[in-house]
């Protein structure tokens, strides 16, 4: 799986963020910080050599970013974080929470799982679902296949015939599903929610 961290651009003299990137993963590309200042207008407006920027890890204080406001240190170059009641809308909130179930949405999908068929556990980040899709085509585009050597990650490459490779395509999809689903519905009781204090009670 391809993971790219935030990128927080900063104003040198003040801290304050001119332009949060976000983290991002699946069929993604880092951009360099040339095109950033192309991309975002927060940026373009701006002489380069007054901002500052720092470079997360893909992962890194997400629950914090979803629940505090904050700026940066710009002599320290490290978020100084406002852990006091939110001053952001409701709506800013919402916003961020929703950001941070999406991401643990999708860390939860390329997490894997075990199949109750065969109870081995399978990868199913980027690659493996290509790979998996791919598979499934060959067998329709063959039905004389009727075995298929897979690799799992309890037991390495195993053999399994035909309709075990299907169930276990089967079982990748309801694996899939369910964590959208949960998605769906967390997102639903955030975009519900009336108050701050609801969305923050909200977790993946």
């Amino acid at each position: 799986m391809k993971t790219i961290g935030r990128k927080i651009y900063y104003d040198k003299l003040t801290g304050n963020v001119l332009v949060d990137t976000g983290e991002r993963a699946g069929f993604v590309r880092e951009t360099t910080q040339e095109e950033d200042f192309q991309t975002y207008a927060a940026l373009a407006e701006r002489i380069p050599e007054t901002v500052g920027c720092l470079q997360l890890e893909y992962g890194q204080d997400s629950d914090k970013f979803a629940k505090y406001l904050y700026r940066v240190d710009p002599n320290t170059q490290t978020i100084i974080w406002d852990l006091t009641e939110p001053t952001a809308s409701l709506e800013q909130v919402k916003a961020a929470k929703i950001d941070f179930l999406n991401t643990e949405c999708t860390k939860a999908i390329y997490a894997g799982f075990t199949s109750a068929s065969t109870g081995h556990f399978f990868n199913f980040d980027e690659e493996a679902q290509a790979n998996f899709n791919q598979q499934s085509t060959l067998l329709l585009l063959k039905p004389d296949i009727a075995e298929v050597q897979w690799k799992t990650e309890d037991a390495g490459i195993i053999t399994l015939t035909r309709e075990q490779f299907i169930n276990v395509v089967f079982e990748a999809g309801q694996h899939k599903q369910q964590q959208i689903n949960k998605y769906w519905d967390l997102k639903a009781r955030v975009q519900a929610a009336t108050t701050k204090e609801e969305v923050d009670a909200i977790n993946w």
